[in-house]
């Protein structure tokens, strides 16, 4: 596990190779009267020998090194074209000469194969939160206690970030971060919210629920961002309720518990992806980037859910603890994972929402939603009615079409 999270963290890193001049070391010359006669053995002729041969060597690493170094930053982008529409990644011989450049590749394309593999690890780790995450509730029913140490986990992971200077650490002030108060909620009620919907039902039903997304995303647009509905959009929503009641009603593992969950999740998750891009094209503080931002509202988030655990949990945490049939420590470890998995898969789609729109950003969320109802449903071997089935693919239709809709608008 911790192998995995150095290997997965190094793909969030803002600079995870920081390029340092290297100077040549000053040595100064000073001149010694050496007694070759003085019998103290630091200033015999063998150690003189030793010292020269010393820094001969010294002087054949640093012209390799710099060699390497100086070769490292001939790769850079260049303009491709007269007019500076685009740019490319080249090699240059020379530094000032870009006439002489290789073109490697276009800008775009390397954007886009960057694009992509966050996609897959957003996938990937969202698909290893939802089993640690149903395997922890499994062991100990306390979601609103496991939500509080899934966002703790990931203030963690973005304090490390910070003091192990893999990151630059963002400044903000007391008015900035009021700014960030109101998506810190957001973000906190919808990661809570899941967790309980889960712990009510099936991890299925929870994604086919999840699915309306686009739903409440549109509404947001409409509501924060001006966005008008037009009627192609509108009209693609309407198979996106439908297949979520359909599969809603004839779901083997419904509770209104779990449907109210997920759909309050719904609600806070698009009320914090369309506040989080407001913030994101408007920053507010020094290096606020994505990743920054996500860890600020993690550690706000972990602020506001502890209370609130606190509140409704405190009275049976303890005769819940002692029903457990496993040991503390796998428990603990389980919950660490899901923590771990949840901040980084976040990392993932913040940086998504960053290069699109909102609705564009629900609508590979909905996608997601189909890789992890496949993937519960045969981790967990949850059984699946045909009308469950026939629901899932309307709504997921309805959620292509929201796509195609918002193209044409």
């Amino acid at each position: 596990m911790v192998l995995n999270f150095i290997t997965i963290s190094i793909c969030f890193l803002n600079n995870p190779y920081i390029k340092i001049p290297v100077n040549k070391p000053i040595i100064k010359e000073e001149k010694i009267n050496i007694n070759l006669k003085n019998k103290n053995h630091l200033y015999n002729s063998n150690s003189l020998e030793k010292n020269k041969l010393f820094y001969k060597n010294f002087e054949l690493i640093y012209k390799k090194r710099s060699s390497t170094i100086n070769n490292s930053l001939r790769y850079k982008y260049i303009s491709c074209d007269y007019d500076n529409n685009e740019k490319c990644f080249a090699y240059c011989p020379e530094d000032n000469a870009d006439e002489y450049c290789t073109i490697i590749t276009k800008k775009s394309l390397i954007d886009k194969i960057k694009m992509f593999l966050y996609i897959v690890i957003w996938f990937v780790l969202s698909a290893k939160y939802n089993i640690s995450n149903k395997k922890r509730l499994l062991m100990l029913n306390l979601p609103w206690t496991h939500s509080v140490f899934s966002l703790g986990t990931g203030s963690l992971i973005s304090i490390f970030f910070w003091i192990a200077k893999m990151r630059i650490p963002p400044k903000l002030k007391l008015n900035e971060i009021k700014t960030y108060i109101p998506i810190s909620f957001f973000h906190a009620l919808g990661h809570i919210t899941a967790v309980i919907s889960v712990a009510a039902g099936a991890v299925s039903f929870t994604q086919i629920v999840k699915s309306a997304e686009p739903i409440f995303t549109c509404g947001f647009n409409w509501l924060l961002l001006g966005d008008k509905i037009s009627l192609p959009v509108g009209l693609s929503l309407i198979p996106i309720m439908v297949g979520v009641s359909f599969a809603s009603i004839s779901e083997l593992s419904f509770t209104w518990t779990s449907f109210i969950g997920a759909m309050l999740s719904n609600l806070a998750f698009a009320g914090r992806n369309v506040s989080s891009r407001l913030a994101l094209d408007k920053p507010k503080g020094v290096n606020m980037s994505p990743a920054n931002l996500l860890g600020i509202l993690t550690i706000m988030s972990f602020i506001v859910s502890l209370p609130l655990a606190f509140i409704f949990e405190r009275n049976i945490i303890r005769s819940v603890w002692s029903l457990r049939s496993v040991p503390a420590f796998t428990i603990v470890k389980t919950s660490f994972e899901a923590g771990l998995y949840f901040y980084l898969y976040n990392e993932a789609a913040m940086m998504v929402l960053n290069q699109i729109n909102p609705v564009s950003h629900a609508i590979i969320n909905t996608l997601k939603r189909v890789v992890l109802l496949m993937v519960c449903i045969i981790f967990f071997n949850t059984p699946l009615t045909r009308n469950g089935i026939i629901g899932s693919i309307i709504a997921i239709c309805g959620s292509y079409l929201y796509a195609k809709a918002n193209k044409i608008k």
